[in-house]
């Protein structure tokens, strides 16, 4: 490129010396011994440092040609043109932000073109090579080609006739007596306002090309793809096979699955149209579908058409109100929801029947899942006016009993207390989850609420350890402490049960004996202890919160000594747990973080502890921990019993 920019250079100065010569011979002008005595400005005798934007300027792009380089010469001004024996005449300057000597059109009118054909040798077709052109409202020059910062640059504003057409406000230098003076610096910094306008623009059209999410698709997709691996199809090509009892149950199932492909049929057609109208339709048909099937027993069906519920649960904005509408069918059921009727009643009907030797992806197994996880979804963000509409399900006859029942696998039970723990974090539930159910003419003894005691006996099970063990306890603490925090009722209706208080002590025991007493698994992997130090020092702080929350502490050891007769020797449990984590030193081999939080609830678990022991006890249980180096090797428990039968503990 720079090659021939150089043959270009030579053939215009050629070109430009004969038609200098001509023009010198037209005038017929005086000699120069007759002209003025004004020393002519001589050339420079370095090129003229000009910044890196305009050195930029010469670049071709995508319409300019090569640039044409114009030398000069004692009559002709550098930078300057000549049209018809006459200088071009100087436009009103306008007042930009360019450097001195520029000088831009007075308006977007077409530029004065200077002939260049003429002359010895055919000059080449400038609308082949297209001119450089310098614009100044339409947008920034165009780049330009690396040529060297050192190479004198020359510009152009004379175009060919083909070119004058869309011709935009060209920018023309000013004559060679103006001062040009670019500093002395080697680079200018130059500010382009068109530039940044352009970009703006373009950040707001990117803005403005920007869609709302149109939900209506997610729904036509969920809908029909959708599919549950045990069906090998989707499930509404399965719902749609389904063929119930002849009767109304069956014009009504037909009538439904028609609704829906109503609406699927019209989405494509209509894809910015309200999602909320179509979601409507959908859910009341796929809700009354669900009725059907539960009252017909297609069990496999009604799992997957579960399952699809709560993927539109999670993935649409807002389908609560169109779930969680009242019972029309059934004018007995006046403010119960459809679909939680359904549910309830599988699983009083058939998740009653779930055996511990049941798995997952049985049929029964897969049905209790996806009602569970329904249900969890439909608590997940229900807005504040529909969560009293909730309270049926604790509400319903025997559904906590069996959804806390032991028997029941352990997956179940993981999923059924972490369903609990959900409906925990809505405050208006509080009433429902701490009571009896409604036909229930049984005496109504809060301190013995039916699944409060079933919660109870799974927080002190030891019989399973597994990671679903662990997190069937985590979730029975978070739902009593989140109903103490729901209405100072509850809270009240907690610290009084029988069985709340002495099954949290007795789980606390579990949790730190290991710590104390040693155990292989724990002090080989540093992981497995940090969680249960974790897990211990949770528990600590719901205990503490739990005694001291009411204005007066509870009467702890009323409270111990009156617990079921299954907790044997809960004060002496209480004494020993609370006196390792007061003031029991810290073994040696528990990493240095679960150390310091160790030692964190340590003033915490000295606060519980004298609540039940007086001055001298406290004394006693602090000495019990300061042994000295001859009796290091006696065991703890045989130290605590000693005292304990010697009445100092």
């Amino acid at each position: 490129m720079q090659k021939e920019m150089k043959e270009e250079a030579e053939r215009l100065k050629t070109l430009f010396i004969f038609k200098q010569h001509e023009i010198e011979t037209s005038t017929r002008k005086s000699p120069w011994s007759a002209r003025s005595k004004k020393a002519p400005m001589a050339p420079l005798a370095t090129p003229v440092p000009l910044p890196s934007q305009m050195q930029r300027w010469n670049q071709s792009g995508a319409t300019a040609g090569p640039s044409r380089v114009v030398q000069e010469s004692p009559t002709r001004p550098r930078f300057g043109e000549i049209a018809n024996n006459e200088y071009t005449r100087k436009p009103v300057v306008e007042t930009r932000n360019l450097p001195s000597g520029f000088q831009p059109s007075a308006s977007p009118t077409k530029s004065h073109v200077t002939d260049l054909r003429k002359g010895k040798g055919k000059a080449t077709d400038l609308n082949q090579r297209g001119p450089l052109q310098l614009q100044s409202d339409s947008g920034p020059p165009p780049a330009s080609l690396s040529s060297g910062g050192a190479q004198p640059i020359s510009f152009q504003s004379a175009r060919d006739d083909g070119y004058d057409a869309t011709a935009q406000g060209d920018v023309f230098m000013a004559d060679s007596n103006m001062d040009v003076n670019f500093g002395s610096q080697d680079d200018v910094e130059m500010t382009d306002g068109a530039q940044d306008l352009q970009t703006h623009a373009t950040v707001d059209e990117e803005f403005e090309e920007m869609e709302p999410h149109r939900w209506i698709v997610d729904l036509h997709r969920l809908v029909l793809m959708h599919m549950e691996p045990t069906l090998r199809m989707t499930t509404f090509h399965a719902l749609l096979g389904v063929s119930p009892p002849i009767g109304p149950k069956s014009d009504a199932y037909t009538s439904a699955c028609s609704r829906i492909l109503d609406v699927l049929a019209n989405v494509p057609a209509q894809e910015h149209q309200a999602w909320e109208l179509a979601a409507q339709t959908i859910c009341g048909a796929l809700t009354e579908i669900a009725d059907i099937l539960a009252a017909s027993n297609h069990i496999t069906s009604l799992a997957a058409l579960f399952s699809q519920l709560t993927q539109i649960t999670y993935t649409l904005p807002a389908p609560h109100p169109y779930l969680l509408v009242d019972n029309a069918t059934d004018p007995e059921a006046d403010g119960v929801p459809r679909i939680l009727s359904v549910i309830c009643s599988i699983i009083q009907d058939h998740v009653s029947k779930l055996e511990s030797h049941d798995t997952d992806k049985s049929e029964l197994g897969l049905l209790a899942k996806e009602s569970l996880a329904l249900l969890e979804a439909l608590c997940w963000n229900t807005p504040s006016d529909l969560e009293n509409r909730l309270a049926f399900v604790p509400r319903c006859p025997s559904v906590l009993s069996i959804l806390l029942d032991s028997s029941r696998p352990i997956w179940f039970l993981f999923r059924s207390t972490r369903m609990l723990s959900r409906f925990s974090t809505r405050p208006v539930l509080h009433q429902s989850l701490l009571s009896f159910p409604d036909t229930e003419v049984q005496s109504q003894d809060y301190t013995r609420l039916p699944h409060v005691e079933r919660m109870c006996s799974l927080l002190i099970d030891s019989s399973r350890t597994s990671d679903e063990a662990d997190g069937i306890k985590r979730h029975i603490l978070t739902f009593f402490a989140m109903l103490s925090e729901a209405h100072p009722n509850a809270h009240t209706i907690i610290i009084e049960s029988q069985s709340v208080i002495p099954s949290i002590v007795v789980y606390l025991y579990g949790l730190s004996a290991p710590v104390w007493q040693g155990d292989e698994a724990m002090e080989s992997d540093p992981q497995i202890a940090s969680r249960v130090i974790q897990r211990m020092n949770q528990t600590t702080f719901l205990l503490h919160h739990l005694m001291f929350k009411a204005g007066a502490p509870l009467r702890l050891r009323e409270r111990l000594e009156c617990a079921p007769r299954h907790f044997n020797g809960l004060v002496h449990i209480f004494v020993v747990t609370m006196g390792r984590l007061s003031f029991a030193d810290v073994p040696e081999w528990v990493q240095e973080e679960d150390k310091q939080d160790l030692e964190r609830v340590a003033g915490l678990a000295k606060d519980l502890l004298e609540l039940l022991m007086d001055a001298p006890q406290m004394d006693a249980i602090w000495a019990t921990y300061q042994e000295g180096p001859d009796e290091e090797m006696e065991d703890d428990e045989e130290v605590e019993a000693r005292r304990l039968a010697a009445n100092v503990i």
